[in-house]
């Protein structure tokens, strides 16, 4: 999901100089407000970022940070509050378009190659690192996306059943055959 939110913190490529920077985000209530409408959250009663940018070289920035949050949302069951607590680290780069690292623009029904070993780096648009930006993505990964209240569990009437030999893929070429 991307959220559509008024929470931003523009950052400047060429302001990371060598020495790095370094900034901690705590969004107002208002702000926690929009972020838990954003991820269909009952609430955010809070959130803090602490991140670092340090440049790696003239074309890539390193973007270092940790999310500390609570949240609370439904349970996927019973619909009752959920509270989950949130401490999430991250490390990513980012690049300039023009860089010898910067993954190639994507062309529709292209194969995508991915190193599991690495993630590719982000490129800038514009020249602007929005810090805000990367901090909400972190933490949209770090939601539980099925959370449960206690010991809650699916009543029996909905659990899927276990297929049968005969809802086989196989069963059902024996019988056109049988058919035959």
């Amino acid at each position: 999901m991307t959220a559509n939110l008024s929470l931003t913190v523009p950052t400047n490529f060429d302001s990371v100089g060598s020495r790095g920077h370094t900034a901690r985000i705590e969004p107002s209530a208002v702000e926690r407000r929009a972020i838990a409408a954003a991820y269909d959250l009952l609430d955010v009663p809070s959130f803090t970022a602490d991140i670092s940018l340090e440049r790696l070289d003239k074309d890539t920035i390193a973007v270092e940070g940790r999310i500390s949050a609570e949240v609370v949302q439904p349970c996927v069951v019973s619909l009752d509050p959920v509270a989950q607590t949130i401490e999430e680290a991250f490390k990513i780069r980012v690049t300039m378009p023009d860089s010898p690292i910067a993954p190639p623009p994507r062309r529709p029904g292209a194969e995508i190659q991915v190193d599991p070993d690495e993630d590719p780096p982000e490129v800038l648009v514009d020249g602007r690192i929005d810090i805000a930006a990367i901090i909400l993505e972190q933490f949209s990964l770090a939601i539980d996306p099925y959370p449960r209240a206690g010991e809650v569990a699916i009543p029996g009437e909905y659990r899927a059943k276990p297929p049968s030999d005969s809802d086989s893929p196989f069963a059902a070429l024996a019988k056109i055959a049988e058919d035959r």
